[in-house]
């Protein structure tokens, strides 16, 4: 038996398989329109084709018609389906041809199209599937999830069931998936900069969005995975806008300074092609009580395909962010002979400039040649500022969180351990740049193919820190009996250049048209710096007029030796790969593990000291992934470990104390970490049931030791290994659809197990502090959407219950949370929206209607001239100003809570107007 039957009967030892007959079927035709020429009717050039499945209208595959209205389309059929082809074209009627029989070519001749649509008409006949699974993507129909008309897809992804918004950071997950980036029509759009989406893109373009895990052009082209995940939303333009171009401005002032300016214009195609020119300036979702917030954006984005074999893509960007905020926290320590308590207040502000800038070329040379390249090159600039105050106390003197230091004259001294007053400020620099190619040739034509694969990296920090502070001990006395005072006026700058580059090889083999291996080696040599010069400007200035930011003359000669260090690092490593597919109508297997033996070379110098050290160690990436599906049901279990090398600032940073109460330190002890993880997925769409199970654990996971100073109250933290970290989560989610009403609701729960080691004397060995954090969470939410608008009520709650081993310290906190959102079309084209929230919740340390809140929003719209292209809105947010931002959390060494404040209500009128115009007579022709 040779070699390629031993592994075909090995794997289907392993894997039952259930095959289903392929067969690809070819579909042509021509499009056109009644005339008045000699033959009776006149081509369509760019009409939509669309192949539909003959049960639920599911999207199958699509492309446009040529210049002279000709289609020839190809797609692949599964046993017992019927299909169904669409036939679209701007302003008139779409026409279904059904695709009986079993033919591989079908000829439809000329089909003729009708005017007498209206653009932006929808009459939907059935009820509309939510969210279809076909392979391994989910399909989410967009007409289901009414929104508002204006809206942006911000507003749609927090209407569909098992997307995760987060609003400040503008992180997006779906079933618990990070989405990485956001295509459009399969191509990327900002690529990996979502908020430029989110924000921007209207939903009125999309038809259908597709959430599926994209695979690399390498992936693609070898048909082997890697495993690593890469979650994409892939947005499907409606047909009635391809290939039109959708220009709209729109200007908006309010009190409380609050602006919103915007100017945007988009070209899609259904091929990929696309255009986009993205210009904004405002505040309107910046809720900080800081006057000067704004966020600035220039962006453009473009992808043309010249042909099947040339692609360009990229984009261009540049940020302007300014933010502030005044936040207070509380700070609950756990520790053996006592826990500590501590107080903070202050304000902060940051300020970013950021451009950005990306290229890639993907080019096949010929049948059996393919070139991919890319390039980014990022620069950026911060200011932050920051003035805090902050105290720590033996006994919980139970302060008032919003505003704690207006009674701390009451507090009696010697339940006081510090009082500190610091001011810092921060200036950086950064830019970093970028280069990826691969090239990969067939070498016959099963697919046996070779390629290879270049990178390189280069970036640069400089960053300047100024630190002013005032501590006061309440435990430590001076020469005088008095309470120790210590002043502190420090300048530090940091220059870290980096730099790596790497080459590798891969040679893919198919055994069969189902199975696949890979084989690869890559070889990586990166350096890495850490220069920091510290200088003491106590000497310079009266304390009482010490502000940070500035330097003055001879500031060089307080030069401090012993804060200051030189690293050098330079890693030098082998990775030796080998994967396997397996992939038929009913399984998809993928397998594979990763070694990558590496050496580091580090060379320190700080004060006096020196060291020069080389370390060598062995990585691990094994990989298994393995999905079953038939018909609507689908399972998923994949398991993924990591080995994870402690980073150059763990292992030899200098001692950092320019805060006194919070000093850090590195370990060059550090061992690697192998983090492992398991997640199991379930689902039925037809039935609507959705569930999913996740496991974590960290092998010699890396985590902070605290030792702690009874007298001052200080910390100083470095970082150790430890064993017993893990955690475990699950989801369980339904939705339901019944005509015009839909239900949807999801229930989950989590555990999770933290350790820290804490010291409270240096000459005692840390003891180990164990912190359980159990949570459960429910979620349902009811829509009405008839004709005229949408009404949603929602229902929330979440509990959070934590443990401490240290002193069985038990904490907990239950939120409530019920709302409305409800938008209604009015006569004379007026549309009515709104939305309340009330909000609550009880718990450890919480005073009872405290934290309450009752947040409503409201806004009426008017659309006038002849197409509703010009629009007036008013705006009103937190009507009864109750608006709260506060945030809560319980870790191994403590319980942390943090509030801040908000700008209350405002109110902004906008003018906005929408031009759209057709352009196909001067597009590419799609390939």
């Amino acid at each position: 038996m040779n070699v390629h039957k031993t592994w075909i009967l090995l794997l289907f030892l392993l894997i039952p398989t259930i095959l289903f007959a392929q067969k690809t079927r070819t579909v042509k035709g021509k499009v056109c329109t009644a005339s008045d020429t000699p033959k009776g009717e006149e081509p369509l050039p760019y009409a939509s084709i669309v192949i539909l499945s003959g049960k639920d209208s599911t999207f199958i595959k699509g492309i446009a018609s040529d210049t002279d209205g000709h289609f020839n389309l190809q797609f692949t059929t599964q046993k017992g389906t019927q299909y169904l082809l669409k036939a679209s074209y701007t302003g008139m009627q779409s026409v279904f041809r059904k695709l009986d029989g079993n033919a591989s070519t079908i000829n439809l001749g000329s089909i003729l199209l009708k005017e007498g649509i209206e653009l932006g008409e929808v009459t939907v006949k059935a009820p509309i599937r939510e969210i279809d699974q076909v392979g391994d993507t989910t399909v989410i129909n967009a007409a289901a999830y009414k929104t508002p008309e204006g809206s942006y897809l911000e507003a749609l992804v927090k209407r569909i069931p098992g997307m995760e918004y987060d609003s400040e950071t503008k992180t997006l997950k779906y079933n618990g998936l990070p989405i990485n980036e956001i295509n459009v029509n399969g191509e990327a759009f900002f690529a990996g900069d979502n908020k430029m989406a989110l924000e921007n893109l209207p939903v009125e373009l999309i038809s259908k969005i597709k959430v599926y895990d994209k695979k690399s052009k390498l992936e693609k082209l070898t048909g082997v995975s890697t495993g690593k995940e890469n979650y994409v939303l892939d947005l499907q333009t409606k047909a009635e806008f391809n290939g039109t171009l959708l220009l709209s401005g729109q200007a908006g002032y309010g009190n409380n300074n609050k602006k919103d300016f915007n100017l945007q214009g988009n070209y899609f195609k259904n091929n990929g092609n696309n255009l986009s020119v993205i210009a904004n300036s405002g505040n309107l979702n910046m809720r900080t009580s800081y006057k000067d917030n704004i966020q600035e954006n220039v962006a453009l984005n473009f992808t043309q395909k010249y042909n099947k074999k040339l692609t360009i893509n990229g984009n261009m960007s540049y940020h302007h962010n300014n933010q502030g905020n005044v936040s207070t926290s509380y700070n609950e320590q756990y520790l053996t002979s006592g826990n500590k308590y501590q107080y903070s207040a202050g304000n902060n502000t940051n300020g970013s400039r950021n451009m950005n800038a990306t290229l890639g070329l993907n080019w096949q040379v010929d049948s059996m040649t393919f070139v991919n390249i890319y390039g980014n090159f990022n620069l950026t600039r911060n200011n932050s500022a920051n003035n805090n105050r902050q105290g720590t106390f033996n006994e919980n003197p139970h302060l008032d969180i919003l505003d704690p230091f207006s009674t701390i004259s009451e507090v009696p001294d010697d339940q006081k351990i510090n009082d500190i007053s610091m001011g810092s400020l921060m200036r950086g620099n950064q830019h970093r740049s970028s280069f990826h190619a691969n090239i990969m040739r067939r070498i016959n034509k099963k697919g046996t193919s070779v390629g290879l694969t270049a990178q390189y990296n280069d970036s640069k920090n400089d960053n300047n820190n100024f630190s002013v502070s005032s501590t006061t001990y309440y435990q430590l006395k001076n020469s005088a009996g008095n309470d120790s005072i210590l002043y502190r006026n420090q300048y530090s700058s940091n220059r870290s250049p980096n730099r790596s580059q790497g080459i590798g090889v891969m040679f893919t083999h198919p055994f069969t048209k189902k199975l696949r291996s890979q084989i690869s080696y890559n070889f990586n040599y990166s350096k890495q710096k850490n220069d920091r010069n510290t200088y003491d400007l106590s000497g310079f200035m009266e304390e009482a007029e010490v502000q940070p930011g500035y330097l003055p003359e001879g500031y060089e000669t307080s030069y401090i030796d012993s804060l200051s260090n030189r690293s050098h690092s330079s890693t030098l490593q082998h990775g030796i790969n080998l994967f396997f597919n397996y992939s038929d109508t009913t399984w998809n297997v993928n397998a594979g593990m990763s070694v990558k033996p590496e050496r580091r070379s580090l060379n320190q110098k700080t004060g006096l000291h020196k060291a020069d050290t080389t370390l060598r160690s062995v990585g691990f990436q094994p990989m298994l992934f393995v999905s079953w599906q038939k018909k609507k049901n689908r399972i998923i279990l994949h398991y993924y470990g990591n080995t994870s090398q402690p980073s150059l600032y763990d292992l030899i940073a200098p001692t950092n104390n320019s805060d006194p109460l919070n000093i850090t330190r590195s370990n060059p002890n550090l061992k690697p970490t192998y983090n492992q993880s398991v997640r199991l997925e379930a689902q039925n769409t037809k039935q609507g049931v959705f569930a999913t199970l996740n496991w974590n654990n960290r092998i010699n996971s890396q985590t902070r030791a605290v030792t702690y100073n009874q007298q001052t109250g200080g910390r100083e933290t470095y970082p150790v290994n430890i064993n017993g970290n893990w955690n475990m989560n699950g989801v369980l989610r339904y939705q339901k659809r019944i005509k015009s009403f839909s239900l949807n609701a999801n229930a989950g729960g989590s555990f999770a197990q933290d350790v820290s080691l804490i010291n409270e004397n240096q000459t005692e060995q840390p003891e180990r502090s164990t912190t359980h954090n159990t949570g459960i969470n429910t979620d349902l939410r009811l829509s009405y959407q008839p004709k005229w608008g949408n009404f949603d009520l929602n229902g929330r709650w979440n509990f959070q219950h934590s443990a401490n081993s240290l002193l069985e310290t038990d904490t907990y906190t239950r939120n409530y949370a019920f709302g409305i959102n409800a938008f209604a079309d009015l006569p004379k084209s007026i549309q009515l929206r709104t939305d309340a929230n009330y909000s609550f919740r009880n718990g450890t340390n919480i005073k009872k209607g405290e934290d309450d809140q009752f947040v409503w929003n409201a806004s009426i719209t008017w659309r006038f001239l002849k197409k509703k292209q010009a629009e007036v809105s008013a705006n009103w947010v937190d009507i009864l100003s109750q608006q709260k931002s506060y945030y809560r959390s319980t870790m191994a060494d403590g319980f942390y809570e943090s509030h801040t404040q908000q700008i209350g209500s405002y109110f902004i009128v906008s003018v906005k107007y929408r031009f759209n115009q057709p352009l196909r007579k001067k597009s590419v022709s799609p390939q």
